[in-house]
């Protein structure tokens, strides 16, 4: 599927975000949660020959054919939160190279795709053609996105999850508050945009979840059937 090449500049961050086409499913079991991510860190840290290619190769030559070592010349984008749901998926994005975010979100969304549609057998889409971006453009901003972001399966009726957010499993929320590490999210970036403490980011987002009427604060961030 092929995503449209738009202008994004590499000194803002941008929440991105799709869905299903109408509305669908695109993750039914823990496995396709865990694939989608195994697709994101694969292409995040520099993969060049299709996910399903890679997976055909032999264990060494996936050790060696991914360097554990990058320089700041070569990484094009960072991912800064993530949370996937079950017929959607957000990200807090910054761009490192021009085109990087049109180019990750091709290639995570063909790579999944054909996975789910050979699991399911299914032909077509999966997700909407375009994905939606929206600006990120002071610390105010990228606070409250990235807790609408955490906050989603908490609060959507999509999920409505009853557990602690950061038991989540398909969010970055552990890695914030807790310092969990993981090979997606770069927090070294985040703490570019924003002072982070974990204590008080934790309070900030946790905050919210008592209130009514939560996602009227975020209008402008809702996906439609979110609504």
């Amino acid at each position: 599927m092929a995503t449209p090449i738009r202008k994004f500049s590499n000194d803002l961050c941008y929440h991105v975000y799709n869905r299903g086409v109408e509305g669908h499913a695109t993750f039914t079991t823990d496995r396709d949660y865990k694939r989608f991510l195994e697709v994101v860190s694969y292409y995040l840290n520099g993969g060049r020959i299709p996910y399903s290619q890679y997976l055909k190769l032999s264990l060494e030559h996936q050790k060696n054919y991914l360097s554990p070592k990058k320089s700041s010349e070569s990484v094009r984008i960072h991912v800064l939160a993530y949370c996937l749901m079950p017929n959607h998926f957000h990200f807090l994005l910054k761009q490192a190279k021009d085109g990087a975010i049109s180019a990750f979100m091709s290639e995570i969304s063909n790579s999944y795709t054909k996975y789910f549609n050979t699991k399911n057998k299914r032909l077509g889409y999966l997700f909407q053609a375009s994905f939606k971006a929206k600006e990120v453009t002071d610390e105010a901003s990228f606070l409250q996105v990235s807790r609408y972001i955490h906050l989603n399966p908490v609060m959507s009726s999509r999920v409505c999850w009853k557990g602690k957010p950061e038991n989540y499993p398909y969010s970055s929320y552990k890695r914030w508050v807790e310092g969990l590490k993981d090979n997606i999210v770069n927090m070294d970036v985040v703490k570019k945009f924003i002072e982070f403490n974990p204590s008080m980011y934790r309070k900030f987002v946790e905050s919210k979840i008592s209130q009514p009427y939560y996602t009227q604060n975020f209008p402008d961030l809702l996906l439609e059937d979110e609504a």
